[in-house]
């Protein structure tokens, strides 16, 4: 009988160690796997934590305040919050020239800039500057969004700027305090351009006599009499109210500027392969947004001037484009296989 009690007792505590060492068990790998769980939550809650900084050098409800936002609004969107963007509008962060660097050296995540802007990182881009490349914005659209813009976008990424998408600023236009029917009112007047040689060539070639002062002095140069005459986007004519200091509003869609929605490469590169496709959508919905908002404002813009008392003059673009050709000799060696790609 004892050695059956023996026997049994045995057995029960056998059945117990057995019971415990299973629940060890188990306690340990359950914890094993809450851990590892916690570790990729973690890991991916890091990987999704985003803000990118944006800037520009506009205002809010500029054209460049706008695909800003648009592309702010659609990357929160698409990415279900984890990505957010810190914008600084009005040129917070720098002039264009400094962001643009801040860009290339990952200090500044995104940023519409000029292609004018750009010269310096990827001399080639001055091809748009050249004088009456595009009839509309479908022609210009269409362009840079073809076979001429997929190089610039290789350009610009060994210049550690990943183009997200093509935008634009329009038609550049010209304001005069003296009366311009035709291309011969343009010789002798004193125009402000920007310190661009291909601006300058247009107009030297026009016979006016280009002259650079920097944007922040112009409206003072115009009211003082320094120059008779400018050229801008109309948006731009309007918002700094150079209907104030000048008489004519004169439609010569001499230039069509573009601008490219920059990510620091650096910044890029270090998102997953899904954060990529998201910073890359939201580029492309701020395009549409951009181009849009673009022709609408400066046709708002136009319009604006014109009830502020500017008159406007409808100048002959094919007299203009014929009167300028001299600088796309000038400019052939430099920018013909350009042209060719872009079938001009």
């Amino acid at each position: 009988m004892r050695k059956f009690i023996a026997i049994a007792t045995a057995a029960v505590m056998a059945m117990s160690l057995a019971a415990c060492g299973s629940s060890s068990t188990a306690t340990t790998t359950a914890a094993a796997s809450g851990e590892t769980q916690a570790a990729a939550d973690n890991t991916q809650a890091a990987a999704g934590a985003v803000e990118l900084k944006v800037a520009y050098a506009d205002a809010e409800d500029s054209i460049f305040g706008k695909g800003a936002k648009a592309f702010a609004e659609k990357l929160e969107e698409v990415s279900g919050g984890t990505m957010t963007c810190q914008m600084f509008p009005n040129g917070t962060l720098g002039s264009i020239s400094e962001v643009a660097s801040m860009i290339q050296q990952g200090t500044c995540d995104v940023s519409p800039i000029v292609t004018s802007s750009l010269v310096d990182f990827c001399p080639e881009l001055g091809v748009f500057d050249l004088p009456f490349l595009f009839t509309d914005y479908a022609d210009a659209k269409t362009t840079i969004n073809g076979e001429i813009g997929d190089y610039f976008t290789e350009q610009l990424a060994a210049q550690g700027m990943h183009v997200g998408s093509w935008m634009t600023m329009g038609f550049r236009e010209t304001t005069s305090n003296k009366p311009i029917e035709s291309v011969a009112d343009f010789k002798g007047l004193k125009i402000r351009t920007q310190s661009n040689e291909v601006h300058q060539a247009i107009f030297n070639t026009l016979g006016a006599a280009a002259t650079v002062i920097s944007f922040s002095e112009l409206y003072t140069a115009m009211e003082q009499g320094t120059v008779d005459a400018e050229e801008n986007p109309y948006v731009n004519i309007y918002s700094n109210a150079y209907y104030e200091v000048q008489k004519y509003l004169v439609e010569t869609n001499h230039v069509f500027q573009f601008a490219s929605l920059l990510v620091s490469q650096s910044k890029y590169d270090s998102l997953t392969d899904e954060q990529k496709a998201w910073v890359d959508e939201a580029a492309a919905y701020a395009a549409d947004v951009e181009w849009e908002a673009t022709e609408t404002d400066n046709e708002t813009a136009k319009q604006g001037c014109i009830d502020a008392g500017m008159t406007l003059v409808e100048l002959d673009h094919d007299e203009l484009r014929n009167a300028v050709q001299g600088v796309y000799d000038k400019y052939q060696g430099q920018y013909g296989t350009l042209l060719e790609k872009m079938g001009k």
